[in-house]
């Protein structure tokens, strides 16, 4: 009897573990999935904005082409891992997807979501490719990342680009520090 229970509270751990590590890589795979269906479906919209400049419109369309190649690749390692990839956005990418939508002035709502999805991408796909469980999801981790990585940088510097030429052209001056 007391056999019985030991292998039935083994049994039970062993389930625990599994599912504790199923949840973690499903969530990593929502998340990544969530992130880069948000990242499509903003810079779509920012294509299509007469206010973008041409290297936003850019960095758009590379962001496009980019993120469908890693939604293309996460599903396949995904599937390779029997794990499914849902189709949804999390409920903050929803958000700031409706923000995008609402804001008056798109361009600088644009940027500054790209930055703050890029630095959540990173983190969400540096921190799976160091502790993540499954060997074909931390792949896909790791050859996206400096891809994330290289976006990062890009829309840094579309920002601060776009912050000198509004600062520029908004007539106001500044009194000199005394």
């Amino acid at each position: 009897m007391k056999s019985i229970l030991m292998a039935a509270a083994g049994l039970a751990l062993f389930s625990t573990t599994a599912l504790a590590q199923t949840s973690s890589d499903q969530e990593f795979v929502a998340k990544a999935a969530s992130s880069g269906m948000y990242e499509i479906q903003s810079s779509q919209m920012i294509m299509q904005d007469p206010s973008a400049t041409a290297d936003v419109k850019t960095f758009a369309q590379q962001i496009i082409s980019d993120h469908e190649k890693a939604a293309a690749d996460l599903k396949q390692a995904a599937m390779k891992s029997d794990i499914a990839v849902p189709m949804e956005l999390t409920a903050e990418d929803q958000q700031m997807l409706e923000q995008l939508t609402a804001a008056d002035n798109k361009v600088p709502t644009y940027l500054n979501q790209q930055v703050k999805a890029h630095q959540k991408a990173l983190a969400l796909h540096q921190g799976y490719g160091s502790a993540g469980k499954d060997a074909n999801l931390k792949t896909y981790a790791d050859a996206t990342t400096p891809v994330l990585e290289m976006h990062a940088m890009h829309v840094q510097k579309l920002l601060d680009t776009d912050a000198t030429a509004t600062s520029s052209t908004s007539g106001g001056t500044t009194a000199p520090a005394n």
